[in-house]
């Protein structure tokens, strides 16, 4: 689905448990794709096929796969990062990620090409101008990758539609959540696209929208905006 020029969104619509996927188009040399958190192969209760569903869905854009030349994750756990695999050793496309996932990506069979730390991340001849957020909370190495041009905030499972991520998984934190979504909220954001459809789709759009969402976070984790 196109949210704006050269963006797209795919919004997980299985009955299992699975992530939203986001695609920044033609931003690569050789007008190759950026893709961010491919989700699983197939879900673990109900077997569901979501990488046929992310590819199909890339496709009936008009995009082609094959050109996805890089892999952003937001974080480590199975339900976002599981087809990395498939892009990486199919499709010869790098992958990135904090450097604090960096061993847990391995431990889980994975191999980056790419380790960030929090600033800017420039790509392409363009060229595209990614603000990297190191945002800590749900997990050790969370990021949050905003994107200036489009006011866009790709928060992964740190913030939801009116809800957080978890913290009571291995190294997730409550406090290192609250002071993530603090920083981020002085950001100017047009487009807020979440990690999940948890009763939402998990896209917030317009400014106002998404500084109410902001509100109503900081008011349930006790934060005085």
């Amino acid at each position: 689905m196109q949210l704006e020029k050269n963006l797209y969104g795919y919004i997980w619509q299985g009955k299992d448990n699975n992530c939203n996927s986001y695609l920044i188009a033609d931003c690569l040399d050789q007008n190759k794709h950026l893709l961010i958190d491919p989700g699983h192969i197939k879900t673990k209760v109900a077997n569901e096929s979501a990488l046929e569903v992310l590819l199909k869905g890339i496709q009936d854009d008009g995009l082609d796969p094959g050109s996805i030349g890089l892999i952003l994750l937001t974080h480590c756990h199975p339900d976002h990062i599981e087809a990395a695999s498939f892009f990486q050793t199919r499709l010869k496309a790098k992958v990135a990620l904090h450097r604090a996932e960096a061993e847990i990506y391995q431990q889980m069979g994975g191999m980056a090409d790419l380790l960030l730390d929090e600033g800017d991340l420039i790509l392409g001849t363009q060229p595209l101008k990614l603000d990297i957020f190191h945002s800590p909370g749900h997990s050790p190495g969370h990021i949050t990758i905003y994107w200036p041009e489009k006011k866009v905030l790709i928060a992964g499972d740190l913030i939801f539609y009116q809800s957080t991520g978890r913290t009571d998984l291995p190294g997730g934190s409550l406090s290192e959540m609250k002071q993530s979504i603090i920083r981020l909220s002085s950001l100017d954001i047009e487009w807020l696209l979440s990690g999940h459809p948890y009763g939402h789709p998990g896209i917030i759009q317009g400014a106002e929208n998404v500084k109410k969402n902001f509100q109503f976070l900081l008011q349930q984790l006790m934060i005085e905006p």
